[in-house]
């Protein structure tokens, strides 16, 4: 009895650590977390707090990016090997100039974007929408999630 309760317990952790049940409501409600961090905090603090692995901006397969207006990375979800690296000119699985795309609707204050994403945790083409907002005239961030 005590194996199955441990079995029980261990497979409850394990899922609970492996993935993050996202939704469109959880993405933008993560967005905004993020946003008032930099409005309270300031610029650099939310950027530094996007960068750490092991931080509260990345949950599973949700974390918080952050860009410039010119498409170069200023934080992304506890990778900071990404910081600096201009991504302007990427395109999507289905061609889409998704960075483009996600500027040009984070101009607009906030929005979402559809795109096709390699998926890195079943290393398959796959649906993704993300969320973005607008910080300030330098700065947007946004999170994204596979449908």
């Amino acid at each position: 009895m005590v194996s199955k309760i441990v079995k029980i317990g261990l497979g409850l952790a394990l899922c609970s650590t492996l993935s993050f049940a996202t939704t469109a409501d959880e993405a933008k409600t993560f967005v905004n977390k993020a946003a008032k961090l930099c409005a309270d905090k300031g610029e650099v603090s939310c950027l530094k707090a996007f960068n750490v692995k092991e931080g509260e901006f990345i949950q599973g397969e949700l974390y918080i990016f952050a860009y410039d207006f010119t498409g170069t990375v200023k934080g992304f979800g506890g990778k900071p090997s990404m910081v600096g690296k201009n991504l302007i000119n990427v395109k999507g699985a289905g061609g889409k100039m998704v960075i483009q795309e996600l500027i040009k609707t984070a101009k607009n204050g906030e929005g979402w974007v559809d795109y096709k994403w390699s998926n890195p945790t079943t290393k398959k083409i796959a649906d993704k929408t993300s969320f973005v907002k607008k910080i300030n005239d330098n700065l947007w961030i946004g999170a994204g999630y596979y449908k």
